[in-house]
C-alpha cells in the first residue's frame, strides 16, 4: 500500500465562516475562563527513546509536531501519501523516518501502530472534493496539496482517524488500572464544539453544507476516541492554526483574535502552528493529560515545552 488514493491536506487550517457569523448575530456574551490542572512539567528527554507514529508527518501542523517531538527524544516516524521529507535542511526533521502509505488501508496502519507507543492524527482537509472549493486548498493549505476524487472528509478525517483508533483498540494490551492507555492525539477543531456555547447551534444552523458534513466527520472521531478505554484521548480543538510565514491567513487572524477578545462565544482565539505542535508533544508525554483542549489549554500545555 505505497500509493495513497486519497489526498490528504495537512493544513488542518480552520474555516473563516465563524467570522461572518459573528459580524451577523454581534453576540457579546463572554466564554468563562478555565484554570487548567497543574502538569508536570515537560523536560527535554520527555521523549526518553519512546516511538512516535505522526499521520500526515510532512503537513503543516504534522512537521511541527515531528521537529517538536524530536527535539525532547521521541523516535519519530512520519506516515503520508508522499513520503518526502517538507524541508531535507531542517536537522531535527532529518532524525524522521518518512514513509509513503496509504492510511485508508488499515493493513498499512496496523503495521506503523504495532511498532509505536503514541501516534498523531494530523491529517484533514479544509474543503473536500464535494465542496465546490476544492481548488482553494492550493492557497490555504500549508503543503499544497489538492484532493482527488476519493479525497472527501468521511474519507479523509473519519475513516483514516478509525483505522487508527482499529489498529490501537487491536493490540494486545493489558486492561486499566492494570495496563497504562496508549496515547493518541486528534487535531480536531474549535467549530466542533460549537454545540456547547451561546450562538453555536445558531451559527451551525446557518453554515454551508460543506461545513456540516466537515464538522459531523470531526465530530464522529472526537465520540469515536473517547469512547475507547485502551485510549488516552488528546483532542486539540484549534480554530485559526498560522505562522508568519502563511501571509494568506494573517488578515483573517485579526478578525478572530478581537472577535474572542470581545467575548464572541463562539469564535476562539487563534492558535499559532508552533503552539498547536508543542502542546501535542507535550500532551503525548504526559500521563495526566486528557480529553478535549481549547487554546487556552494548549497555550499552557506549550509553555512546558516552549
Amino acid at each position: 500500500p505505497r500509493h495513497s488514493t486519497a489526498r490528504a491536506c495537512t493544513a488542518c487550517m480552520q474555516t473563516c465562516s465563524s467570522s461572518m457569523a459573528l459580524v451577523l448575530l454581534g453576540a457579546t456574551l463572554a466564554i468563562p475562563s478555565r484554570i487548567s490542572p497543574v502538569r508536570m512539567q515537560i523536560i527535554p528527554s520527555s521523549g526518553n527513546g519512546k516511538r512516535l507514529l505522526v499521520i500526515g508527518g510532512n503537513g503543516f501542523v504534522g512537521s511541527e509536531v515531528c521537529r517538536n517531538a524530536v527535539k525532547v527524544g521521541y523516535k519519530v516516524t512520519s506516515l503520508s501519501r508522499r513520503g518526502i521529507n517538507p524541508d531535507p535542511n531542517d536537522e531535527l526533521l532529518c532524525q524522521v523516518s518518512w514513509n509513503a502509505g496509504n492510511a485508508l488501508d488499515q493493513s498499512t496502519v496496523d503495521q506503523y501502530v504495532s511498532r509505536s507507543d503514541a501516534v498523531v492524527h494530523a491529517i484533514g482537509l479544509l474543503f473536500d472534493v464535494n465542496s465546490g472549493l476544492a481548488f482553494a486548498n492550493n492557497i490555504v493549505s500549508g503543503s499544497k496539496s489538492q484532493p482527488d476524487q476519493d479525497s472527501t472528509y468521511d474519507n479523509i478525517t473519519r475513516q483514516s482517524a478509525f483505522n487508527v483508533i482499529t489498529a490501537i483498540n487491536s493490540r494486545p494490551a493489558l486492561p486499566p488500572p492494570l495496563g497504562t492507555p496508549f496515547p493518541l492525539a486528534f487535531v480536531s477543531c474549535a467549530e466542533a464544539g460549537w454545540p456547547d456555547v451561546t450562538f453555536g447551534e445558531q451559527v451551525e444552523e446557518a453554515a454551508p453544507d460543506w461545513l456540516k458534513r466537515y464538522l459531523i466527520a470531526k465530530r464522529a472521531v472526537e465520540a469515536k476516541i473517547q469512547s475507547s478505554t485502551a485510549i488516552r484521548p488528546i483532542v486539540v480543538r484549534p480554530s485559526l492554526i498560522w505562522n508568519w510565514q502563511k501571509y494568506d491567513v494573517l488578515p483573517a487572524i485579526l478578525i478572530f483574535n478581537i472577535a474572542n477578545a470581545l467575548g464572541v462565544p463562539f469564535v476562539d482565539k487563534t492558535v499559532r502552528v508552533e503552539t498547536i505542535a508543542q502542546a501535542i508533544v507535550a500532551g503525548i508525554s504526559d500521563p495526566k493529560v486528557r480529553g478535549v483542549q481549547r487554546y487556552m489549554d494548549m497555550e499552557a500545555l506549550s509553555a512546558q515545552l516552549a
